[in-house]
């Protein structure tokens, strides 16, 4: 189980957010359930210093080498290591705490549960060597994915997309509050050797949060970029767009 207690300020800072703002945690909860990659934005390091330390990993090794091709910036966008992790896809707490909030809401096209990331419940995926770097933005939050797999299985998470009927769905949490979502393709050059994307708009309690993703395959890495918060479309799209081919370049670079 998390510690709820120490949530609080890796949201605030992921969500690019100062500690007085008020809008990290519910664009971290609004966005747990269109894809895994929005809970790095929030979680960080979850426990604490009197948890057991987990069992060890035997990605370990393979999921460092993945953090060091994260890129350390991009423009105004700097890594926030207390929102990064790494380590198996399945046992990450970025990973866990996703499930953990998708098994505590209602969904009123169930099909949508898992809508724009339905390559997270590959065997392939859940087994492999992973890194997750969350970003401080002052326009919101950027995050990024990598994952360790072949080709072959790069490309076939590629191949899964949100069903048709996801593309507007309504969420009810725990505390019996309410999200209306809507999910779009975005036309975005192309990132790596093929890539999709889409977007996903949140509206809560009239408070409207936005992420735009792109997945990616470079070789045999899967990538996912993500940028997150309540700001211009167009900005997100562009920082989306740059920040992804500079990490594209720095995989290459460091991991050949």
């Amino acid at each position: 189980m998390f510690s709820r207690r120490r949530l609080t300020d890796p949201v605030r800072a992921a969500a690019g957010q100062s500690p007085g703002a008020r809008h990290g945690r519910t664009a971290v909860r609004s966005l747990a359930l269109p894809v895994t990659l929005s809970i790095a934005l929030g979680v960080g390091a979850c426990g604490g210093a009197e948890e057991q330390p987990p069992p060890e990993d035997p990605n370990a090794e393979a999921a460092a080498r993945l953090n060091e091709a994260q890129p350390t910036y991009y423009e105004n966008a700097t890594l926030l290591p207390e929102g990064s992790e790494s380590g198996t896809y399945s046992r990450l707490a970025t990973v866990r705490y996703s499930e953990e909030v998708r098994g505590s809401t209602e969904i009123d096209k169930p099909e949508c549960v898992d809508a724009a990331n339905r390559w997270g419940d590959m065997e392939s995926v859940r087994d492999a060597p992973t890194s997750v770097a969350a970003y401080e933005w002052p326009e919101g939050s950027v995050s990024s994915m990598l994952i360790q797999l072949d080709e072959a299985e790069a490309a076939r998470a590629l191949e899964t997309g949100p069903p048709e009927s996801c593309s507007a769905y309504t969420v009810t949490y725990e505390d019996g509050t309410a999200s209306e979502y809507t999910v779009a393709e975005v036309d975005l050059p192309r990132i790596g050797d093929e890539s999709h994307a889409f977007s996903v708009e949140v509206t809560t309690g009239g408070e409207v949060n936005r992420m735009i993703n792109v997945l990616y395959r470079n070789g045999d890495l899967l990538g996912s970029t993500s940028v997150l918060g309540t700001g211009d479309a167009e900005s997100y799209r562009e920082m989306l767009t740059g920040f992804s081919e500079a990490a594209v370049d720095r995989q290459r670079r460091i991991l050949g």
